[in-house]
Order: structure tokens, then sequence, then C-alpha cells
């Protein structure tokens, strides 16, 4: 009997955390020098209270500059931040214009610097003092005459660790727990 609580706690210690996947879209955005320049938000996934881990983000985007001044792929641009409440505490440039029209993706698990330091944000709030986290998807048009930033097809989807899952990993432990003591009554 001893033998197979150890094995169901070996078990338990083996279940990795279960991350939440979600995602955003949207068909296009449209911003023009002389209309909305700035930032403006594609869309927004509220992470659960406690996430301590953020595993990825993939986005993807179709985009173009197609105003007839400069170009700048780092100024017209689409940006993934990370935010608690309005305060951006990490900001990740996922993709940029020149006046070609290319599709760009970007995935934070192959770059091991970003996914770092945006965890090391993560990892540095109080969820307490602020318990509304977000990840945000975002254009950055720039203001200079005859600039735009036309974004299509726009995706993001974010995996990550919410702390609740070492209760889950509990409940699976106990589930087995359970089972191993059913099957003994029966023998």
């Amino acid at each position: 009997m001893q033998r197979l609580y150890l094995a169901a706690l070996l078990g338990v210690a083996a279940v990795p955390a279960l991350a939440v996947t979600q995602s955003v879209t949207a068909s296009t955005t449209d911003q023009y020098w002389f209309r909305n320049a700035g930032f403006f938000e594609i869309g927004r996934i509220s992470l659960q209270y406690g996430t301590d881990r953020i595993v990825d983000i993939d986005t993807s985007v179709r985009l173009v500059d197609q105003g007839w001044g400069n170009e700048s792929p780092v100024e017209n641009a689409v940006y993934v931040g990370l935010f608690n409440g309005d305060a951006e505490l990490y900001r990740i440039h996922v993709a940029g214009a020149s006046h070609e029209m290319s599709t760009q993706t970007y995935d934070l698990a192959m770059n091991a610097n970003d996914q770092l330091q945006l965890n090391a944000a993560l990892g540095q709030l109080n969820w307490a003092d602020h318990p509304y986290v977000n990840v945000r998807f975002y254009t950055h048009a720039a203001g200079y005459p005859g600039w735009e930033l036309h974004t299509f097809d726009d995706s993001m989807v974010v995996s990550s660790v919410p702390e609740p899952g070492t209760f889950g990993m509990l409940l699976a432990g106990l589930g087995l727990l359970g089972a191993c003591a059913g099957r003994r009554r029966r023998m």
C-alpha cells in the first residue's frame, strides 16, 4: 500500500501546471498621420489573478505603410505590451511597416531575452495591489506628414500559467488517491 501512495505522490509531482491559452483577432486597422496617429489598440487579454508566467505569445500581422512620406518600420509598427492598468510594464516590437506589403510573425518562445524580461516584469507585480494585468496588442502610427499604417488579419495568441495551476495538480493527485483507495476496497 505504501508503494501505491508513493506512486500517487510521484504522479502528482510530475503533473505540469496547465497553461491557459487566449487569443485576439482583428480583420483590419487603418491609421493616418493627419487623423489618428499614435497608439491604437487591436485587442487585449486579461491575465488571471496570480498568473506567474507567460509561456508564449504568437502574433501574425499583414501590414503596409501606404503613405507617400518616408518609412520607418521602427516607428510605424505593431507591439505587444504587458500592462498593469494603464501603466506599460514591458513592450515587444512584433512587426514594422514599410511601403511593401508583408506578413510578419513573432514567437516569444523563440526570443529568450524578451521572454525573460517579460516574465521578470510579471514577477515584480504584487497581485494584491495590481489585480488588473493584461497583455495588449496594438499599433503605433508615426505622426509624420504622409505616413500611414494599415494592418490586416491581425492575430495574437497568449499562453500563460496562472498560479491556480498548482490547485489543478492537487486535484489530480487527490483523484488518483481516490481511485487507488477505491481499487483497494474492491480487492
